[in-house]
């Protein structure tokens, strides 16, 4: 063999290895491609993990909507408490249950500078609601510290307007108090009204005609009896509602 074979030879050989080692460079850099697109394969094949339950209900509604509901009513016993020993009794039979609804009702003012203390504070079990005429019997201790009692949770709307307005007629620390506006948001809901809030839930439109009038009148009227009493039972319907629904918001989000 000759030098120039031998030569060309050796040069045949030096490009078989280099292509080899530029196929097997080849290989080493699109195995990483193929593993990629396998996982993003992977990937789009797996359940989707769904982060929040369907909500059940409408986040609002519109107020053509409200106004074409029927009136809802309150289905329990209504008591108008006006002496201490009547307290006394409503609150033995408050402590009985475990949940209520609260509720408080000030005579409204329409002079600058004049204002007025609470003067009825509604609670509503789920077999009766009791209307107690603070501006009559006055904020007692025993009741001061049914609010303060964390074994019972006490719902409502906008809380924190009625606790601050109760500590001025006596201080205690508000116990268990379940914010309704927290609440709701967390099962979708997005409007901050008892009123829209019940019209979404339940498909009855609560009467606000007796909002403004006076709470410190000597006899409540039959309509101003009624809408009180609503206002804190239908807080307490609002929470038993969502407390039965599969995908319950934990209530200790929702305390005051």
């Amino acid at each position: 063999m000759t030098k120039t074979t031998q030569t060309t030879t050796k040069r045949t050989k030096s490009t078989s290895k280099s292509s080899k080692r530029g196929s097997s460079k080849a290989q080493r850099t699109e195995r990483p491609e193929g593993a990629e697109i396998k996982e993003q394969k992977r990937r789009k094949e797996q359940p989707k993990v769904q982060l929040h339950p369907p909500y059940l209900y409408p986040s609002h509604i519109l107020e053509s909507e409200l106004e074409a509901l029927p009136l809802a009513k309150c289905p329990v016993p209504l008591h108008v408490i006006t002496d201490k020993e009547e307290a006394r009794k409503a609150i033995a039979k408050i402590r009985r249950h475990e949940v209520i609804g609260i509720d408080t009702e000030t005579r409204p003012s329409f002079t600058q500078g004049i204002r007025y203390e609470v003067s009825l504070l509604q609670i509503a079990t789920p077999t009766d609601c009791y209307l107690f005429r603070l501006n009559l019997i006055g904020f007692s201790v025993a009741l001061a510290n049914l609010l303060s009692d964390e074994k019972i949770l006490k719902i409502g709307l906008s809380l924190s307007d009625d606790v601050r307005c109760l500590r001025r007629l006596r201080p205690f620390e508000p116990g268990s108090f379940v914010e309704l506006q927290k609440l709701c948001f967390g099962y979708g809901i997005r409007e901050l009204g008892l009123q829209k809030i019940y019209a979404i839930l339940f498909k009855e439109r609560m009467s606000k005609a007796s909002r403004m009038s006076n709470w410190e009148a000597k006899e409540l009227s039959p309509a101003q009896i009624h809408y009180a009493a609503l206002d804190a039972w239908a807080a307490l319907r609002i929470f038993l509602e969502l407390r039965q629904q599969p995908n319950p918001s934990p209530v200790y989000f929702a305390l005051l």
